[in-house]
């Protein structure tokens, strides 16, 4: 299994992220600069769409341990935002032309200041922000996009421990080279023995708790994208209840554990006994859950290409690519 996995252009992107994310966190100047442009902000909001909006999900589930105001927004939203004094904006966009994004700006309801997160220096929302984090993502020739997740999510995070103070979350991110790396070690083994007589599902669920949402959020995304199968990224404690009227035999449930967990035994009993499958991703058992998001990433891609390769999908280059890219993108040369 591993092998056929090795062979994807979504691996190679996997096994690069630990280079792309030392680099990320490594360039102080622009988040040194995003924290200043932010420290004076009654309310952030953070914004963007897919893995760019699950990593402001993952920044405003970190912000409630801290005392700041974050509130994750969804960029089809952008246009219903009632403005408050003292509000800001932290905008995710890997291309930086994201399309409601772009529409906003030109449309001028967002707030002041506003925060780039783009790995696209010379893009529309680039040059319009007040101060810009760049994102260090390399691309390997799939639609997916394996880097942009897990770039986005620290470089948001980076953005917190500094306007926060909290020298914790920032050594935990940039532990995140090392944490992947770790997980790097361990995916094969854990395919083996978890992984490699999984039925394709019908449906699945993934949860974690607390920030380790986020990770659910995204692993969800990566079934829909690779695998087309139909998920849904749920709080722990959710999966344990209003989900779990939906399980049957035919469905999966993958579960994010992560440290003080309280809901992850019961909630894996109740999902065993509707008949699903029940996997865990045991990479983030022992870590904060603000970075269970990023050291289970390698293991989520592998889940969702193996499953992707056992009912003969290409990986790779989803059928989906040109209708997503019509929809959600703004031709740069279209912007001012």
């Amino acid at each position: 299994m591993i092998e056929r996995i090795r062979g994807t252009a979504i691996w190679r992107a996997v096994e690069d992220l630990p280079a792309t994310l030392s680099a990320t966190t490594s360039r102080s100047t622009g988040l040194e600069a995003a924290a200043e442009v932010l420290a004076d902000a009654e309310r952030i909001l953070v914004t963007g769409n897919g893995a760019s909006y699950y990593a402001g999900v993952a920044t405003w589930l970190a912000s409630l341990e801290a005392d700041v105001n974050v509130q994750s927004v969804p960029s089809g939203l952008l246009r219903r935002l009632a403005l408050r004094p003292g509000d800001a904006l932290l905008a995710v966009s890997v291309s930086g032309e994201f399309r409601d994004l772009v529409e906003a700006l030109e449309e001028d309801v967002l707030p002041r200041p506003l925060v780039a997160v783009t790995a696209a220096a010379g893009s529309t929302l680039a040059r319009r922000a007040d101060a810009v984090v760049e994102l260090a993502v390399n691309h390997h020739g799939t639609e997916t996009h394996p880097q942009d997740f897990c770039n986005a999510t620290a470089a948001c995070l980076a953005v917190l421990a500094r306007l926060t103070g909290d020298r914790g979350l920032r050594a935990l991110v940039e532990s995140a080279p090392e944490l992947v790396t770790a997980t790097l070690g361990g995916v094969e083994q854990w395919l083996e023995w978890q992984v490699t007589s999984l039925e394709p599902p019908s449906a699945a669920a993934v949860a974690g708790h607390g920030p380790a949402w986020a990770g659910a959020l995204e692993l969800a995304l990566l079934l829909k994208e690779i695998a087309r199968i139909p998920a849904e990224g749920l709080e722990m404690r959710e999966a344990a209840t209003s989900a779990l009227t939906g399980l049957h035999p035919g469905c999966l449930v993958v579960a994010l554990p992560s440290r003080g967990d309280p809901f992850l035994v019961e909630a894996e009993r109740l999902w065993a006994a509707s008949g699903a499958s029940v996997l865990r991703i045991p990479f983030g058992a022992e870590i904060d859950p603000r970075v269970v998001p990023l050291a289970s990433f390698p293991a989520c891609a592998a889940l969702a290409v193996a499953l992707a390769q056992a009912t003969g999908l290409d990986p790779d280059h989803p059928w989906w690519a040109e209708t997503y890219l019509t929809t959600a993108r703004v031709d740069h040369e279209r912007s001012p």
